[in-house]
């Protein structure tokens, strides 16, 4: 029995067993409240308990600084009380990237961009065959300057709408891509340890922003 969360953006997902429940509060700013009550509907559903679940993965980022805590800390404690039970780390651009491979079978690199503020985008620039080679933020500028110089294909994840400059495919996943992403880890045997929990930001927090700002008014 495989447990799969994921609290990166504003849609909260949580599947069980390759199912999931419809959630109508799909903000970021209420997974903390909705995380918990969800996974025990969805348990109570298929009439198991959580110490039946033998795989709990999650999404380790980038996305939401602050959906990506709740998850990571979420499975890290159910680690502690059922520590036999295996850990998969899911790197959102991993997914994207297999997704994209699967229905699109691109011939070249491509890039995915995953939304972080307004005028910042997590990148990731894959190849044909779906292994990443590179992951960073950029800001709208040097997103539209990379894609101009490289004309690269870019695939946008939780975004919607068009940048200026970049023509993007808006992607979605769904719950097969996730159950097919988990079981191709179980089968290479990919598993993580409660160590190894630790998210994917690839950008500041908004205090570490500030305090490295305050640190260079003080120098």
């Amino acid at each position: 029995m495989d447990l799969i969360i994921d609290t990166s953006s504003e849609k909260l997902q949580v599947i069980l067993n390759g199912k999931t429940i419809q959630n109508n509060q799909n903000t970021n700013t209420k997974h903390l409240k909705n995380l918990l009550p969800e996974i025990d509907e969805i348990l109570k559903n298929q009439k198991c308990l959580l110490k039946d679940v033998k795989t709990f993965s999650v999404v380790l980022g980038p996305g939401s600084f602050t959906g990506v805590r709740i998850g990571v800390s979420t499975i890290k404690a159910f680690s502690n009380v059922f520590p036999e039970a295996k850990l998969i780390g899911i790197n959102m651009f991993e997914l994207l990237s297999n997704v994209i491979c699967k229905a699109i079978k691109p011939k070249s690199d491509f890039v995915i961009i995953i939304k972080s503020t307004a005028t910042k985008f997590y990148f990731a620039l894959s190849n044909k065959d779906g292994i990443l080679k590179e992951q960073k933020l950029l800001t709208t500028e040097e997103l539209q300057k990379y894609v101009s110089e490289n004309k690269t294909s870019v695939f946008a994840y939780n975004f919607q709408g068009d940048i200026e400059n970049v023509v993007s495919t808006i992607i979605d996943l769904t719950v097969e891509d996730y159950v097919s992403f988990v079981e191709n880890k179980k089968s290479k045997k990919d598993f993580i340890t409660e160590n190894d929990l630790k998210p994917i930001y690839l950008a500041l927090s908004q205090a570490e922003e500030e305090l490295l700002k305050r640190q260079a008014k003080n120098d």
